[in-house]
């Protein structure tokens, strides 16, 4: 606890050294409105920020809650979700996507089914898999409010405690005077698994602070990221499986003694100044001599320092025997025990200037540049050349990579007036590793105002010529090894959305052109498609209301020219349908009705435990089956809760309910979850 206490006074020791107090920064006025119009970032500021469609707090204590974009330039507005409708949906990976391939349990790795919501971040590619469980600089919030804010969140299966899956979720947040705020968000899931060895823990501690001055403010957060599980490596008989109806952990899986374990530590600190102010002044500089008052706009602007530290590491054991020899491919280190280590770390420097919109001047326009260096070291396990006198065991030690990238980039911003918005971006790698990388992109928009409401287009695209990951192209383990020379894989991205607020409705369509892509083939290694693959999708959302029914739906199209590079079930649906009811006038309402998440039939992927990776399979097709849950939503107050029944009817049909090959997901279950919220 000491140590504890002296790190959190250096991590918030420059937030504390600005306690000044100058004016009270401006309340923003919240608004009702239709959720999830866009999922990419937003460079518009709180001024704007009623032409998105989001789910908002209307909660008069906050002043402004945010999350930073742009490179942490730009604070886009973190819309707090009390509301009642969606508290059933409490599993992290479907409050991203509708459609996702998973292991059956909460915390392990996942892999989202449809494309253009699949991220190739973090960095460190053995975490791209728990991307909706970690907590990362990107996605902390801020807060600026005028009293302790609090969240208590608990969901918990019941039934067998030997298959018990709980969540338990904590922020807390305060400031100390208007601009200085200091806060936590804990959050700590784990399960026993449905079958035998399949145990997991995912923990996520994120500390965070910020002082947001007239011309001084200044942004820090520090997260871990930890994970544990034992690893079973799937049924071994998935047709003993899917035709017998015995206890979930009465079958045989494929490893005994097999576990891996991740951890992930991030701290990112940022500051900026803000320079010129904003006045009128008279003008006698006129050629003809005559006097005029010209209005001119001093500019403004920020200069803006980033910084940002990783460190990252996965580990994976395992005793052979002759019970699971044959699982593996092969033995490079030791032929009788598996100890396979990587690392990853990371230092980012990056100094930007920033020039502000002037908001008088519906055609003036912002602009950002900046400059940054990364040094990044890579480790992996290996097998020294020197090999025991005595013995052919080989002497153990790790493999280093050293880099420095340094890139630059500029971006141009238009965000005022009643005409077209615009957003212009682009980087590109001077040395290093990822030396004459190129990513453009950009998109525009409009709002127009109709009789039933506003209606939004936005049209984006993007051009990337990107280096494969580290591990991707070097890799050494004791089961598996690639030395790969891959080129620059290209991409071409455009999108097209429309949507509108009052009937609530969203359209989607995306596109991608895409060559040297790198895959996972059938035998778990990465290998490089050199021609041209392309991928289209088409989603659409829509709500409908009649007095107490709702109907949500979901539906997403996509199609790929190689199905045997890119996996992809073609449709994908998710409806929510519920009778919405005030139980108690202002003190209580609920919600009941159900769910079903359903996906066609795909050569799916399977898993493999040693690199904790996704690979493409052709043994079976996995799919064309609806998962259906039966929920009771209520709130009283600021308090919510739901019960939930999933997998309502497993056992009922064929039991062909898999999103992974030899790794079923879970059968009946009963499920409840509490969430208190404090404002004082």
């Amino acid at each position: 606890m000491k140590n504890l206490a002296v790190f959190l006074l250096i991590l918030f020791t420059p937030v504390l050294a600005f306690s000044q107090r100058p004016d009270m920064p401006q309340r923003t006025q919240p608004g009702q409105e239709f959720q999830d119009l866009e999922d990419e970032e937003d460079p518009r500021d709180a001024a704007n920020k009623g032409k998105r469609l989001a789910k908002r707090d209307t909660t008069p204590n906050f002043i402004r809650t945010w999350t930073m974009t742009e490179d942490f330039t730009v604070m886009r507005d973190h819309l707090m979700d009390t509301a009642q409708t969606g508290f059933q949906v409490s599993n992290p990976i479907y409050k991203t996507s509708i459609s996702q391939a998973f292991l059956g349990n909460i915390g392990l790795q996942t892999r989202d089914n449809l494309y253009f919501s699949q991220e190739m971040k973090p960095e460190y590619f053995f975490l791209r898999s728990f991307a909706p469980y970690i907590s990362t600089p990107e996605n902390n919030v801020f807060y600026n409010i005028t009293t302790p804010f609090t969240i208590l969140e608990y969901f918990s299966s019941t039934g067998d405690r030997l298959k018990r899956e709980e969540t338990f979720h904590v922020v807390h947040s305060q400031n100390i005077n208007p601009f200085i705020n200091l806060g936590f968000d804990v959050r700590l899931l784990g399960s026993e698994g449905s079958y035998l060895r399949q145990k997991s823990k995912f923990n996520s501690v994120s500390l965070f602070g910020s002082y947001t001055g007239k011309d001084y403010s200044l942004y820090s957060s520090f997260h871990i990221n930890t994970q544990s599980a034992q690893e079973n490596g799937g049924m071994k008989n998935d047709s003993i499986f899917m035709n017998s109806n015995k206890d979930e952990r009465a079958y045989e899986v494929n490893l005994d003694e097999a576990e891996s374990s991740m951890r992930n530590l991030n701290f990112h600190f940022t500051h900026r100044y803000k320079f010129g102010k904003s006045e009128q002044i008279p003008d006698t500089t006129s050629e003809t001599g005559f006097r005029r008052l010209r209005e001119r706009t001093t500019k403004t602007g920020s200069f803006i320092h980033n910084i940002e530290f990783q460190r990252n590491y996965r580990l994976y054991k395992d005793n052979i025997s002759d019970l699971n020899r044959d699982f593996y491919p092969d033995y490079y280190i030791n032929p009788n025990q598996t100890s396979d280590s990587s690392y990853f770390h990371s230092l980012s420097n990056m100094v930007q200037v920033m020039l502000d919109e002037n908001p008088n001047r519906e055609n003036d326009f912002g602009a950002r540049a900046f400059i940054e260096h990364d040094w990044i070291k890579y480790s992996y396990i290996t097998a020294n050349d020197t090999t025991i006198s005595n013995g052919d065991t080989s002497v153990v030690s790790q493999k280093n990579y050293h880099y420095h990238n340094v890139h630059i980039g500029a971006s141009f911003m238009h965000t005022v007036g009643e005409g077209w918005d615009w957003l212009a971006r682009g980087r590109y790698y001077l040395f290093g590793y990822k030396a004459t990388d190129l990513i453009l992109d950009g998109h525009i928009s409009k709002q127009f105002q109709g009789k039933k409401g506003a209606s939004t287009i936005r049209i984006g695209g993007k051009f990337s010529i990107e280096e494969p990951e580290h591990f991707l192209k070097n890799f050494e383990s004791n089961s598996y090894r690639w030395y790969n020379d891959f080129g620059k894989t290209k991409d071409i991205r455009g999108s097209i959305t429309l949507s509108n607020e009052a009937v609530k409705i969203l359209g989607r369509f995306n596109f991608s052109m895409v060559s040297d892509l790198v895959f996972f083939n059938d035998s778990a290694v990465p290998v490089q498609h050199r021609p041209l693959v392309t991928v289209f999708s088409g989603e659409l959302k829509k709500d409908f209301q009649a007095g107490i029914f709702h109907s949500n739906h979901h539906i997403h199209y996509q199609v790929s020219s190689n199905n045997n590079v890119v996996r992809l079930p073609d449709l994908s649906y998710y409806t929510s349908n519920f009778i919405g009811i005030t139980v108690v006038k202002n003190a209580l309402t609920a919600e009941i009705g159900f769910d079903i998440y359903y996906y066609t039939k795909y050569r799916a992927l399977a898993f493999s435990p040693a690199t904790g990776s996704y690979y493409n399979q052709d043994l079976r097709e996995i799919g064309n089956y609806p998962y259906l849950n039966l929920f009771l939503n209520a709130k009283l107050k600021r308090t919510r809760f739901y019960l939930r029944w999933d997998h309502a009817y497993a056992g009922y049909i064929e039991k062909d309910y898999y999103h992974v090959l030899n790794y079923p997901t879970r059968g009946r279950v009963f499920k409840f979850g509490l969430s208190w919220t404090f404002y004082d």
